[in-house]
């Protein structure tokens, strides 16, 4: 016999995303230019820039994606995509993502937040769970420690400095020539996410001629072997707190 949901199930998915899974009254998603900026919900409607709680949790919603997950549709609604940052700048810290809860209560690594440019700076949504507090002790004391603050009572933010060894890495990530990172930080980069050589980061790395092919057919137009395979770092890369809070 078939089980049907009576009401949407949310559940937190990562530090910048949720999912629902439609009750028994569905979800009727409204487009706008090819996508989705809202989903009524029958009794209630979730719009793009709504601050939606989730397990007590707020997720505020600037993106809306479709799926189908075991025959059943799924909508995943996201606050913001997962910054440059937190792929090739994150690497630098010791450690590798789970110590740093990257796919849990991780938000985003960004390079600048308030009084703080060129930086690391690591936004967690804070947690009462005794693993965290220990986490935030434990990061006080982390080699380049500079300050910590809650942007809002859900959030924490803690800054570092950028390590010394890294700092012409830092700059070829600034100026989105992720190709001209030093050969030990690439391999650094992709022990850190647990990536091989032949995935999508190695590609970007490396400068893979499977990429550039990919990307030609995408885009209609002949890249120069010069040219780095990734967009250059834009202004997401500093936290703004009108698209998190």
């Amino acid at each position: 016999m078939k089980v049907q949901i009576k009401h949407p199930i949310m559940t937190p998915k990562n530090g910048r995303s949720f999912t629902i899974m439609p009750g028994k009254d569905g979800a009727i998603p409204e487009e706008r230019d090819g996508k989705i900026v809202s989903l009524d919900m029958g009794t209630y409607t979730i719009s793009q820039g709504q601050v939606v709680m989730v397990q007590k949790k707020p997720y505020k919603v600037n993106h809306f994606a479709k799926s189908v997950v075991g025959k059943k549709l799924v909508y995943t609604l996201t606050t913001a995509y997962l910054t440059k940052a937190s792929l090739f700048v994150m690497p630098m810290m010791t450690g590798n993502r789970r110590l740093y809860m990257f796919d849990t209560l991780l938000v985003n690594c960004f390079i600048g937040i308030r009084d703080y440019e060129n930086k690391i700076v690591l936004l967690y949504r804070f947690s009462g769970d005794t693993t965290f507090l220990r986490f935030e002790q434990a990061l006080q004391k982390f080699p380049g420690f500079v300050d910590t603050f809650d942007p809002s009572p859900h959030f924490v933010a803690f800054v570092f400095n950028v390590p010394d060894k890294q700092l012409d890495n830092y700059v070829h990530f600034l100026n989105g020539r992720y190709s001209e990172l030093s050969p030990e930080y690439k391999e650094a980069i992709l022990e850190f996410h647990g990536f091989g050589p032949e995935g999508e980061l190695g590609q970007i790395l490396f400068k893979s001629p499977k990429r550039r092919e990919k990307l030609e057919n995408q885009l209609g137009v002949v890249i120069d072997e010069d040219a780095e395979l990734y967009s250059i770092p834009d202004e997401t890369e500093v936290f703004n707190p009108e698209i998190y809070i």
